[in-house]
């Protein structure tokens, strides 16, 4: 074959080749994308649950929610309002949570020495171990400031370190991870604390406009007061 020829039928076949190569060469067309959420969207019926965690939330369309948790020994539950606004939800708790504390209802001086507590009602710990904050010191407890923990015998004596006696005390709830006010102890001698628990709002989410992500469709609370994240996927 004469070689003018041959560079001919090259040159076609490499013309049939450069669309095929061109188009091997295009990006590849973007994946297409779920629509951004809307208010009118994101109205329904939620399942958060994962293992040993029970969660269900709805929102409503009224702008009104309902919200359940079953996690461990834990039970509570929350309603209030809704808003969808910066690309997130965020939950209220209407009306607002009256939440648990101790109430005291006498401090005398004991000539034991040291510190007793004694629980009026006392049926409500039955089979709980009460345990106790004790703040020394003029700043407030914190991570590098912690507090030491006693537990309550079972005749109301608090065990003391070096048995010194702390300038206030905080009843912990046990469950609800609630921190109560403090309660100033004064004096130096010993203390009989006679105090009532006060149930309130006990079991009800204190929601203040807690945001949740919205992450591929599923709403995403973050819990630090318990160690937990919920995933909420829709119905």
């Amino acid at each position: 074959m004469p070689q003018t020829l041959r560079i001919s039928c090259s040159a076609i076949l490499f013309s049939a080749a450069l669309p095929l190569c061109l188009a091997a060469q295009q990006p590849a067309p973007p994946a297409p994308t779920s629509a951004a959420p809307t208010r009118a969207s994101l109205a329904g019926d939620y399942d958060g649950g994962q293992m040993e965690v029970g969660a269900e939330l709805a929102l409503l369309p009224d702008g009104h929610f309902r919200y359940q948790l079953a996690y461990g020994a834990l039970d509570e539950s929350a309603r209030g309002t809704w808003e969808f606004k910066e690309g997130a939800v965020y939950l209220t708790t209407v009306p607002a949570v009256v939440p648990p504390h101790f109430a005291v209802l006498s401090d005398k001086p004991d000539p034991r020495g040291g510190l007793w507590i004694t629980l009026s009602n006392a049926a409500i710990m039955e089979g709980l171990v009460q345990t106790v904050y004790l703040l020394y010191g003029d700043a407030p407890p914190s991570d590098k400031n912690p507090p030491a923990v006693a537990d309550v015998a079972p005749d109301g004596h608090v065990p003391l370190p070096n048995n010194r006696m702390p300038r206030a005390i905080i009843l912990a709830i046990p469950i609800v991870s609630v921190i109560d006010k403090p309660i100033p102890l004064t004096g130096t001698g010993g203390h009989h604390l006679t105090v009532r628990f006060e149930p309130n709002d006990i079991g009800k989410a204190d929601f203040r406009a807690l945001r949740l992500d919205i992450q591929d469709g599923v709403l995403v609370m973050t819990r630090p007061d318990l160690e937990l994240q919920l995933h909420f996927r829709k119905r």
